[in-house]
């Protein structure tokens, strides 16, 4: 059996892994590959979540040290537009938002609750700061699994964009992540 540690991500190679499986995610299971617009974080990692101390990465490292899974946490709620505007008001206090987001991890190692720490590790990082009412997170039900994962977990259901976005690529669900009910 394979085993994993779970860390914060501060050094050079473990962000770079970090990036390595977000946009193997964003290729072979979005279909669209790396976004400028949407991936500015895994071009800027220190600035993003290294130097500021209310956001961070989260990595899944396997025996020899590689990356194998991914999550984040950056302040503010989802961007608005593309998403709707009802988002944008229950999101106004983007100080007190926690966005989960990266939640990623390559083929060879799913099914080995790696995602399920990895938001553990993100829930109570933000837990610790004090400063954040709420966990937002997003995610495209095209992506084989991802709906099913998060219903697993003590999410609550914002709001199903599915069959209202313009671009056929996507079948949005937003949610929230209690504070105060522990995942793991």
């Amino acid at each position: 059996m394979t085993r994993y540690a779970i860390r914060r991500a501060t050094t050079r190679k473990d962000l770079d892994g970090a990036r390595t499986v977000v946009l193997h995610a964003a290729e072979a299971d979005l279909g669209y590959g790396y976004q400028p617009q949407w991936h500015w974080d895994l071009d800027r990692p220190v600035e993003t979540y290294v130097d500021n101390p209310r956001q961070a990465m989260f990595v899944a490292v396997d025996l020899a040290g590689i990356v194998v899974s991914t999550a984040a946490v950056r302040v503010g709620g989802p961007n608005v537009p593309p998403h709707p505007a009802e988002l944008g008001h229950r999101y106004a206090d983007r100080q007190a938002v926690a966005q989960l987001l990266r939640v990623a991890t390559l083929p060879e190692h799913r099914r080995h609750g790696l995602a399920r720490r990895l938001v553990a590790a993100c829930q109570e990082f933000v837990r610790a700061d004090g400063g954040f009412r709420v966990i937002y997170l997003h995610t495209n039900t095209r992506v084989p699994a991802a709906e099913p994962f998060w219903r697993s977990l003590p999410v609550v259901e914002i709001r199903d964009d599915r069959g209202e976005e313009h671009d056929p690529r996507f079948a949005t669900v937003h949610f929230e992540l209690p504070l105060d009910v522990p995942v793991a």
